[in-house]
C-alpha cells in the first residue's frame, strides 16, 4: 500500500540537511493530474530499474551548525513496481563493514563509501538518498499537521536524553493509535532504552518503518501544508530543509505512484540474528566498542531474502 508517493514524500522526509540539488527553474514539469494519453516521460534515474531503491538518512545532528554527526537511521526503501512490493529495510548502525561502524562511514568517508557499504549488504543498487537531522524530521512532521502512529507495545523510557542533552526525560508511549506531532514522533522513533521489549536499536528501528508507513496518510491530511500535493513546490520547500540527490523529475516520476499506494503491501525488514552476530569486547574479540559482525560476509543469504521479499516469493523458515 505505497506507491512513488511513498518514495516522494518520505524522500524528503526522513532524512536531513542541506540544499544539495539545483532546481530546474526553467524546465518544462509534467502535469499529472491532466488527462495525457500514454506515459509521461521523466529524466529520472528510476525509468531502467526494475527495483526502485532509495536510502533514508537520519543524521544524528541537533542544530546545523554542528559538523560531527552519524547516520544512526538508516532505511533502504525498495519498491517492486511489477509485484506491488515495499520492503524497508534497516541495518543496525552498530554493524561493522568497511573499516568501520557502517553509521560513522558517511561523515568519515563519504556518501559512496556508504552506498557501497549498503549495496554490499543488500544486494541491491542503490539509486539516491535523502537526508535529515532532528530538525528537519520535527519540520516535515508538523508540515504535515502531525503523523497518525499505530503504536504496537506500551513502553516507557526514563532515560531519554532532553533536547540539549544535558539532562534525561521519561517518555511514554501506550499501544494503540496516536497522532503524533514532530517532537513526540521523533521520541518514539528515537527512544532505545524503553522497557517491555522496546530497549534495543532493533525496536526503535521497526518503529522508524512505523512512522514512514504514517506518513502515507499524513501527507494528504487537509491540514498538511502540502496538499492537494503541488509536487513542484513540496521539492522546492523540502529541499531548503533537507538534503538529497533526487532530482525533480524523480520526485514526479516517484509521485506517479501515489495514486495506486493501495495495491502495495509494505513490509517491514529489520536485519537481527539470523544475519548478525556480537562477537564479545576486547581482549575476546578484536573490537574494542560494541559492533555487529556477519555471520557471512558475502550476505549471500541476505541478498536472497530481500530480492524473495521484493519477488513475494519469501517463504519464512520453519522453526525447529
Amino acid at each position: 500500500m505505497v506507491g512513488g508517493g511513498l518514495f516522494f514524500y518520505l524522500k524528503n522526509l526522513k532524512l536531513n540537511g542541506i540544499f544539495l540539488t539545483p532546481i530546474e527553474k526553467n524546465a518544462k514539469k509534467p502535469n499529472l493530474f491532466s488527462k495525457i494519453k500514454g506515459t509521461p516521460k521523466y529524466n529520472t534515474i528510476f525509468k531502467e530499474d526494475e527495483t526502485l531503491n532509495v536510502l533514508l538518512l537520519g543524521i544524528d545532528r541537533r542544530s546545523k551548525s554542528q559538523e560531527g554527526f552519524n547516520t544512526d537511521a538508516m532505511i533502504l526503501l525498495s519498491i517492486n513496481p511489477k509485484t506491488n512490493k515495499v520492503l524497508l529495510t534497516s541495518v543496525p548502525r552498530d554493524l561493522w563493514i568497511n573499516g568501520n561502524k557502517i553509521n560513522a562511514l558517511y561523515t568519515v568517508y563519504g556518501w559512496e563509501t556508504l552506498k557501497d557499504a549498503y549495496e554490499k549488504i543488500t544486494g541491491q543498487k542503490i539509486d539516491g538518498y535523502i537526508r535529515a537531522d532532528f530538525e528537519d524530521f520535527r519540520w516535515i512532521v508538523d508540515s504535515f499537521s502531525g503523523v497518525p502512529i499505530n503504536i504496537e507495545a506500551s513502553f516507557t523510557d526514563t532515560t531519554f536524553p532532553n533536547n540539549s542533552d544535558t539532562g534525561v526525560i521519561t517518555a511514554s508511549f501506550t499501544q494503540g493509535s496516536e497522532k503524533m506531532s514532530g517532537e513526540r514522533a521523533l521520541i518514539f522513533a528515537r527512544s532505545r532504552h524503553g522497557d517491555n521489549g522496546e530497549g534495543s536499536d532493533l525496536k526503535r528501528a521497526k518503529r522508524q518503518h512505523i512512522i514512514l508507513k504514517g506518513m502515507l496518510e499524513a501527507v494528504k491530511q487537509p491540514e498538511s501544508i502540502f496538499w492537494p500535493m503541488d509536487v513542484d513546490n513540496f521539492y522546492k520547500v523540502t529541499t531548503t530543509h533537507m538534503s538529497t540527490t533526487i532530482s525533480l523529475d524523480d520526485a514526479y516520476y516517484l509521485w506517479d505512484f501515489y495514486k495506486d499506494k493501495d495495491k502495495y503491501s509494505i513490509e517491514s525488514f529489520v536485519i537481527g540474528d539470523d544475519y548478525i552476530y556480537f562477537p564479545g569486547l576486547y581482549p575476546a574479540s578484536p573490537y574494542h566498542a560494541w559492533v555487529f559482525i556477519p555471520r557471512d560476509e558475502s550476505f549471500t543469504q541476505l541478498h536472497q531474502d530481500i530480492t524473495d521479499k521484493l519477488n513475494g516469493t519469501f517463504v519464512t523458515p520453519k522453526t525447529p
